[in-house]
């Protein structure tokens, strides 16, 4: 052939497409497949989060080394580390460095040619160094061992199963967070690992189990502070050093679940890793480390969050392939998942309104279904959850919804303290109250104070129900109590409606506290909801001794029972004790106020000097359903309708108020008219628990035996003759403004 013809031939024929490089895949094949980044370790972390261990391979094992040697080698430049071009040796020149990158290495090894020798030798001398798996590298191997040394302190299953009766019986049935079956089930699982298994790691377990263990050690903690006096003398093995208590050895287990927490890390969080979070934060809280129980409930607000607890998440991620039993399983686990989060979201907007704290949840995210008030299953893969019927035996889930219903008002009233600094808003202060007594009218009949249904009552399962009735009692009053809180300065009706629900607060405290054991001692709510009501009754009638004086004589009954259980408590409670001495010191100032002393008082009034007819008080009165009518004049006053009665003398059967009172016919002179200086509408909102724990209120009185007994002093505030006040023992303390409360019952002597 012609070679002209076939040179024009190859020049008229189509050029060839370029052939496309075949690009090589690092990435395992799950990352592959599903077109996510991959950090080409064995296993990669997106497999281990999946729990896909077991299937991370790479198709191409030569090209994954070679890259990650690069990317070490890049690294390790970066950070100024073995191979870092930045920091020269002690011993190099100014003229070595000055030609870096271009001199000859003459020994010097930050030069090129040095570098590139160092890079010779380290591939020499580690040729397999990443095709070690994951669990031989040295991070790894420290992740290891630090959490076989957490879970050796776990006690031995003898002693678990000593403890968590204790646990499940004292603790779990105030707000249900943890449902015994299910837990049950993840012990045996846990009991069930090998050491084998244990020994290569927290990898190598399921996210449930790798931070089981942090809950299994918060349940033993919270199990030793609510031991009996007559405890089983064989949990003394558990204490491994003398003088040792169960309170140190709880710190202990405590703490060594915060640890194993905190080794895991946030990334791959679980329903388990929150309700140890939850548990963590109640033991704070019994504790008394009040400000550490916020920051824990915070935190654990995030981790919920980050595992979608707050969107009804596992509704939409049902996987039509699965098995009857699995489905079952899974509507459990989602009825579980509601549960905790209504807990900690009722907890979230609680310690705001006490402490006087922001909410970690915004209400404007709305919230997902409540939990299903469904009887607990007897096998959770054979039976769905359905709601309870009327002949079904209430559970501690039917509490715990019931109370979240009682509370949920609090959220509008931390919403309207916000949207009402000025407390101008009556009407609907007025509106709200009275929404939240139909709440109360519509509790179901095991659960009211007034004529309860006892059909249940003598059931072993149902041994909490006699607790609840005043715990719902209170809730209730204390959510009125805190709707009127920020407006008793201002408003005479704001002040009756929350001193009569103040009362409410003390009335069921007391038949709560007669309802339990010195075992129950270590509870938060019996220190806040006594504290709070108490102080805001002393307030009430101190600034405004003429009003409410029907409720006066109840009041001052129910200070000499407070002050017996905070005495009481005070051994086994840190935050009662400090709370005694202020209550201590405020009923000093309550008295001299009301100018109470041993025998009949003469007083002047400027109206009338009729007195009212103490009424026989009980502890088992009824709260105040009656929302009086809201005035917007402060100057308004409730005592006009108390002024026809004749004087009676009450015998009490407390000897520490004992024929202390006669009833008054007037109010001290000297409180007639308040200083012209003092605005009380720019005074803070009195939160008396807030002042406690943050502003270190306190008083010289907490450790003294002294009590409202002797004759006045006109020059203190003390009674004369007294030994030790000269010091003022009833002065308050702490880090609070003059302009507050205590401020002025430190500066004003009535």
């Amino acid at each position: 052939m012609d070679p002209n013809l076939e040179q024009a031939s190859r020049s008229t024929s189509p050029p060839k497409p370029p052939r496309k490089r075949k690009r090589i895949v690092i990435s395992c094949t799950e990352c592959h497949r599903r077109k996510q980044k991959c950090d080409r370790e064995s296993p990669c972390s997106n497999c281990i989060a999946r729990n896909k261990n077991n299937i991370c391979h790479y198709e191409n094992e030569s090209a994954r080394k070679q890259q990650l040697l690069e990317d070490s080698v890049s690294t390790a430049a970066v950070n100024g580390g073995a191979f870092s071009v930045i920091k020269p040796n002690a011993a190099d020149t100014v003229a070595q460095v000055t030609g870096f990158g271009y001199n000859k290495s003459n020994g010097n090894n930050n030069t090129t040619l040095g570098i590139f020798k160092k890079l010779q030798d380290h591939d020499a001398q580690t040729p397999d160094q990443f095709s070690r798996p994951e669990t031989s590298m040295p991070d790894q191997s420290g992740l290891r061992e630090k959490y076989k040394s957490l879970i050796r302190q776990l006690p031995s299953k003898e002693y678990i199963e000593k403890l968590l009766p204790t646990y499940f019986r004292e603790v779990n049935c105030s707000y249900s967070p943890l449902d015994e079956g299910y837990f049950r089930d993840l012990l045996a699982e846990w009991h069930g690992l090998s050491f084998a298994t244990l020994n290569r790691g927290p990898q190598e377990l399921s996210g449930d189990m790798q931070f089981f263990p942090a809950l299994l050690f918060q349940c033993l903690a919270l199990a030793l502070q609510f031991q009996p006096l007559e405890y089983d003398p064989t949990l003394d093995s558990l204490k491994y050093a003398a003088g040792m208590s169960f309170d140190d050895l709880a710190s202990d287990y405590s703490e060594s679940s915060v640890g194993i927490l905190g080794l895991l890390g946030k990334r791959h969080t679980t329903l388990v890793a929150v309700q140890a979070g939850f548990l963590r934060t109640s033991y704070l809280k019994n504790v008394g480390m009040v400000t550490e129980s916020w920051h824990s409930l915070s935190q654990t607000i995030r981790d919920a969050q980050e595992i979608g607890l707050h969107k009804d998440s596992l509704v939409h991620s049902r996987n039509s392939e699965a098995k009857p039993a699995d489905v079952l399983e899974n509507l459990w686990i989602e009825q579980f998942r509601r549960r905790m989060w209504l807990i900690i979201s009722l907890w979230d907007i609680h310690m705001a309104i006490i402490l006087g704290r922001p909410t970690t949840i915004d209400p404007r995210d709305g919230k997902p279904p409540f939990p299903i008030d469904a009887p607990f299953p007897r096998n959770r893969r054979e039976e769905a959850p359905s709601p309870r019927t009327e002949a079904d035996v209430p559970t501690t889930l039917t509490m715990l919804l019931w109370n979240t219903e009682v509370t949920a008002p609090l959220w509008d009233i931390f919403i309207l303290e916000k949207e009402d600094p000025h407390q101008n808003n009556f009407a609907k202060v007025e509106k709200m109250h009275k929404l939240i007594n139909q709440i109360s009218l519509h509790y179901p009949p095991f659960f009211r104070t007034e004529n309860p249904d006892l059909t249940f009552d003598a059931l072993p399962e149902c041994y909490w129900l006699p607790r609840a009735r005043p715990v719902f009692q209170n809730n209730a009053a204390f959510t009125i109590m805190a709707l009127h809180r920020p407006y008793i300065f201002t408003n005479s009706s704001s002040r009756t409606a929350a001193l009569k629900a103040g009362l409410d607060v003390l009335r069921a405290q007391r038949t709560l506290f007669n309802l339990l054991n010195s075992t129950h001692y270590k509870w938060f709510v019996l220190v806040l909801n006594t504290f709070d009501a108490i102080i805001l009754i002393a307030a009430i009638y101190i600034l405004h001794p003429c009003e409410n004086r029907s409720d006066l004589d109840e009041a001052l009954q129910h200070f000499g029972w407070a002050k017996e259980r905070f005495q009481m408590m005070s051994s086994r409670n840190s935050m009662a004790r400090t709370a005694l001495g202020v209550v201590k010191a405020i009923h000093l100032r309550l008295n001299k106020a009301l100018n109470i002393g041993q025998g009949a008082v003469t007083i002047k009034t400027a109206s009338n000097t009729a007195s009212p007819t103490p009424e026989t008080v009980s502890s088992t009165t009824t709260p105040n359903q009656t929302y009086p009518p809201l005035s917007t004049h402060p100057s308004t006053s409730s005592a006009s309708s108390n002024t026809n009665s004749t004087p009676a003398q009450t015998s009490y059967t407390l000897p520490t108020i004992s024929n202390l009172t006669s009833p008054p016919t007037s109010i001290p002179a000297s409180w007639e008219q308040y200083p012209t200086s003092f605005d009380f509408s720019s005074m803070p909102v009195l939160q008396p628990m807030h002042d406690l724990v943050y502003k270190d209120l306190g008083s010289g009185m907490e450790t003294s035996s002294y009590d409202v007994v002797g004759t006045w002093d006109a020059g203190s505030i003390g009674p004369s003759g007294g030994e030790g006040m000269a010091a003022q023992p009833w002065m308050f303390e702490g880090d609070f403004g003059s302009d507050s409360f205590w401020g002025i019952m430190n500066s004003y002597n009535p």
